[in-house]
């Protein structure tokens, strides 16, 4: 399933509220300004961070008046707070719909399907790797949400997986926490620094081709094959060898002696 194919109109800052509480709030007009902004602050805090910009700068890119960022959100910290639990939400429902009626009774399977949908989500939203990504580089109070609120949750699942496929030699040996940022690393980096890759490489990261490259060489990079079945010695059946000894036994060959040549 192609990446560019799995993003089509869907949105990261889609309000994910009861459709009664979006219906009363077309009718006031401000859902859709609530999510503009939603919108324009994750592009903001993606690309510039928490202390990078302000709610003013946010409500003149998002053509809004200040008043109503404070108002929807209260602070900046509301904001981004708002934007991360939108954004994971819409990450959940994402995945949701990707493997919707494809659940396998087989971890390994089913570790490799979530692990390939997050490279595809990932080339299809680079914004949310850079928001993560600049996220878990400043300790505080901000980040204690984060972890508390979802990540523990994330590395929880992918823990599991990770285990019962390490047990089936199926997935490369070393703690899973560990391994499941290696995998995000090896996913999101490259998609982080797209304008650099691009010039170095001559093509481009959100090509069809190259998403799906990107899904086979990272998980490629974790995934092992099943080891071969040892094969079992067959140890012969009583019948075998009851008929063995019942059959008359082959004569022996006489030894020929060669004759001296006589002098």
């Amino acid at each position: 399933m192609r990446a560019q194919s799995q993003r089509g109109n869907y949105s990261l800052t889609r309000s994910q509220e009861p459709e009664v509480v979006n219906v009363r709030r077309r009718q006031q007009r401000s859902t859709d300004t609530r999510e503009r902004i939603l919108q324009v602050a994750f592009q903001e805090f993606a690309e510039r961070g928490f202390d990078g910009v302000s709610t003013r700068s946010i409500a003149a890119l998002a053509g809004v008046q200040h008043p109503l960022v404070t108002h929807h959100f209260e602070s900046k910290e509301g904001l981004w707070k708002a934007v991360l639990t939108t954004v994971q939400q819409n990450f959940s429902e994402y995945f949701v719909r990707y493997v919707r009626g494809e659940k396998s009774d087989d971890d390994v399977e089913e570790l490799r399907r979530l692990q390939e949908a997050y490279v595809r989500f990932s080339a299809a939203y680079p914004n949310y790797s850079q928001l993560m990504g600049y996220t878990g580089r400043h300790p505080g109070p901000l980040l204690d949400w984060l972890v508390e609120s979802q990540a523990k949750a994330y590395f929880q699942t992918f823990t599991k997986l990770i285990s019962s496929a390490q047990a089936q030699g199926r997935y490369v040996a070393g703690d899973p926490v560990h391994l499941q940022y290696l995998f995000i690393g090896c996913v999101t980096r490259i998609l982080m620094q797209a304008a650099e890759a691009e010039r170095v490489m001559g093509r481009s990261l959100s090509a069809p081709k190259f998403v799906e490259e990107h899904v086979r060489l990272c998980c490629d990079l974790f995934f092992r094959d099943a080891p071969p079945q040892k094969k079992k010695k067959r140890r012969a059946s009583a019948t075998a060898v009851a008929a063995v000894a019942a059959s008359p036994a082959v004569p022996a060959v006489p030894a020929v002696k060669k004759a001296r040549a006589r002098r």
